[in-house]
């Protein structure tokens, strides 16, 4: 693989780039202290799914599955951040070695 190809990888080997036909998201690549900020991270796909959501709360297309949606997507955040906050308490943060759950 070349250079070019291995900028638009993440730490562990995946994708960088998603690309659908209706959907373009580049994730971060590389820990931000070294590269930069060049991608969002899946907290930032979520926020933006949330704000979607919200959206319809607010309108005509409120119900049940969209409360139990967010309800999901704000466990799904919360993970997220207990992962981040595992992986700076074990000094493993921007690198691809595991942590220990605790």
């Amino acid at each position: 693989m070349g250079e070019d190809m291995e900028k638009f990888r993440h730490i562990d080997g995946s994708e960088a780039q998603i690309s659908t036909k209706h959907i373009n998201i580049t994730f971060q690549h590389g820990h931000p202290s070294e590269v930069g900020v060049n991608g969002c991270r899946v907290e930032d796909v979520i926020d933006v799914l949330v704000d979607k959501i919200l959206n319809f709360q607010g309108r005509d297309l409120s119900c049940e599955e969209n409360a139990t949606a967010l309800y999901h997507l704000d466990l799904a955040r919360e993970a997220l951040l207990l992962r981040r906050r595992r992986r700076e308490q074990q000094g493993v943060l921007g690198s691809p070695q595991k942590h220990a759950n605790v």
